[in-house]
């Protein structure tokens, strides 16, 4: 009886163990100003994100060349699928839905919300932005269609994949942002989630 109970034990400690941990939430400052988001956010993600999230197939069908785009979020449904016996839904920006909603129930998930308060964002993007500034070498190849891309939709599974590529921080293959372009994009979704963004999207 005793080494059954000692047994259970172990294994739930090895599960446990084995549980993906979320990184930690990521410090920023508080924009105390506006930040244009058409005039400072939008050249920032052109220059730096948008050569691989603008397409159709971009990466978790992430696409950054638009306010709309970065809203959507990213799901984990691939756009070429080989093995896929029946056609899907089409999910093209602007056409397909019209509104977060729909395309959450298109299954695609968040990349901005945080859950953290303060002058604290554990949200996908702000994580994965945070982790190439701390860990700036690029390793490896990074493929949208790879098999072990996870499209992480929280962020323990983002913990769980930077465990495992812990070269593979956003910008992948190119140069981490600087802190003051780290700074625009937290302080724009800062604004936005807290309703302070107005239709003209002025973070």
């Amino acid at each position: 009886m005793r080494y059954a109970i000692a047994l259970s034990l172990a294994v739930i400690g090895l599960v446990i163990a084995c549980v993906a941990k979320a990184p930690p939430p990521v410090v920023f400052q508080i924009p105390t100003r506006h930040v244009d988001y058409m005039k400072e956010v939008k050249p920032l993600l052109d220059k730096r994100c948008a050569v691989c999230h603008s397409c159709y197939n971009s990466p978790c069908q992430l696409k950054l060349d638009s306010f709309e785009g970065a809203d959507r979020g990213a799901t984990k449904n691939a756009v070429y699928n080989s093995s896929r016996l029946r056609s899907m839904d089409p999910t093209r920006l602007f056409t397909d839905a019209q509104s977060t909603q729909e395309w959450r129930r298109k299954e695609f998930f968040s990349v901005t919300d945080s859950k953290a308060s303060g002058e604290l964002n554990d949200s996908i993007m702000i994580e994965i932005l945070s982790h190439k500034i701390k860990n700036p070498e690029s390793v490896g190849e990074y493929r949208s269609e790879a098999e072990d891309l996870t499209c992480s939709k929280n962020t323990e599974e983002l913990g769980g994949y930077l465990e495992k590529h812990p070269n593979n921080g956003m910008p992948f293959g190119f140069p981490a942002l600087k802190p003051e372009e780290f700074a625009i994009i937290a302080g724009c979704w800062f604004r936005a989630r807290r309703g302070l963004m107005p239709p003209s999207r002025r973070c």
